[in-house]
């Protein structure tokens, strides 16, 4: 499978770019007393809303105020990389109040991944179920590559990140929902511009938990884990194979396969960045903004297992990095998610499971 405009799958990745000196940055805490948080949203009168993978949302007024929000979560499967995870505000939210869950069900002894539509309070004492998106994302009972990042485009329409269940088979049968990226309507409808009569616009991903567009353009960008090598940072086209396949012929998931197999599938879009013979196990990302100087419109993207930001300009023609820097290493813990707010300003989650937090990172040099 192939798409128009994708990259040449016989070149080769743009080589890392050696470590450069990063901006100077700024961090508050925002958030306190949290366990786990995947994602973090800011809404139009400045409340912050985090959601803990074990089902607690809460909530931080722009007067700083921290509460937490009622949520009707009895039927959140929580297990091991599992849970409630993204959290994204309508772009009308301050019309409709509607909020997008992605997050793990269980009814009875029936496990999948799903996205919820909810109804926010005025006063973000509550959120109130108001349906399923999408439902049948499959679910490893052990909760492990359970994506699931969210993103909503210009048009309103949702992309979601779906992981593979560390099963075999899973990336690249069309049948299945895990290991690609989804394309629906906010009402779960499939889009043009994806596979004919599915949901899907990507297959042959692993893990992919960083979704965001290129600032000025209509490029959408994903990030995902490798197994012990090659997190990818990649443009994402319609109808694409991205190459992961674990199905050696037997039962076994096999994690020495290259994260982008074209032999198996000459087709595949190659990685415009990979962190090579290591992880970082990268997670989420998005592009900095022009109060970031010289480094305005770079990728920045959390590294779980790295415990730093990563920043990587692009290219003009976006086919190679032609920098890279970290920013507080080691100095958080591990880095989850990222939403940059309307000031340029990154918040950002941690995820060590003991006092974890809301993080603002600004440029030291803006105000």
């Amino acid at each position: 499978m192939c798409a128009c405009g994708q990259r040449d799958s016989t070149a080769t990745p743009g080589a890392a770019p050696s470590t450069t000196p990063g901006p100077a940055v700024r961090v508050e805490t925002a958030i306190a007393g949290l366990s786990h948080p995947w994602d973090v949203a800011l809404d139009p009168a400045g409340t912050m809303i985090t959601g803990e993978r074990g089902g607690r949302v809460v909530a931080r007024d722009a007067d700083g105020r921290v509460h937490d929000v009622r949520a009707d979560l009895g039927d959140l499967a929580v297990m091991g990389e599992g849970g409630l995870m993204s959290l994204v505000l309508d772009r009308d939210f301050a019309g409709n109040r509607t909020v997008f869950t992605c997050q793990t069900h269980r009814d009875g002894s029936t496990l999948d991944i799903r996205v919820r539509r909810w109804t926010a309070a005025d006063d973000w004492s509550s959120m109130t179920r108001a349906g399923d998106v999408i439902t049948g994302l499959p679910l490893n009972p052990s909760g492990r590559h359970s994506g699931c990042r969210l993103l909503q485009a210009p048009d309103s329409t949702l992309f979601v990140g779906a992981g593979d269940t560390a099963e075999p088979t899973v990336a690249q049968d069309p049948k299945v929902l895990g290991g690609k990226i989804l394309h629906i309507t906010t009402t779960g409808t499939p889009t043009a511009d994806d596979f004919p009569g599915t949901p899907i616009q990507s297959l042959g991903h692993r893990n992919p938990q960083g979704l965001a567009f290129r600032p000025d353009t209509d490029q959408l960008w994903s990030t995902e884990h490798g197994p012990t090598f090659d997190d990818e940072l990649n443009r994402l086209v319609p109808r694409a194979n991205y190459g992961w396949d674990p199905n050696n012929g037997t039962s076994n998931y096999d994690e020495s396969t290259p994260m982008t197999d074209t032999t198996r599938h000459p087709d595949a879009v190659l990685p415009v960045w990979t962190t090579g013979p290591t992880t970082l196990a990268i997670s989420d990302m998005d592009f900095l903004g022009p109060q970031w100087g010289s480094w305005s419109g770079a990728v920045v993207t959390a590294a779980l297992k790295g415990e730093r930001l990563v920043l990587l300009r692009l290219s003009d023609d976006s086919m190679r990095t032609t920098a890279r820097a970290d920013v507080l290493v080691g100095q958080y813990g591990r880095l989850r998610s990222i939403t940059r707010a309307p000031d340029g300003s990154l918040l950002i989650t941690t995820d060590n499971g003991d006092d974890d937090k809301v993080l603002v990172v600004r440029p030291a040099t803006t105000g």
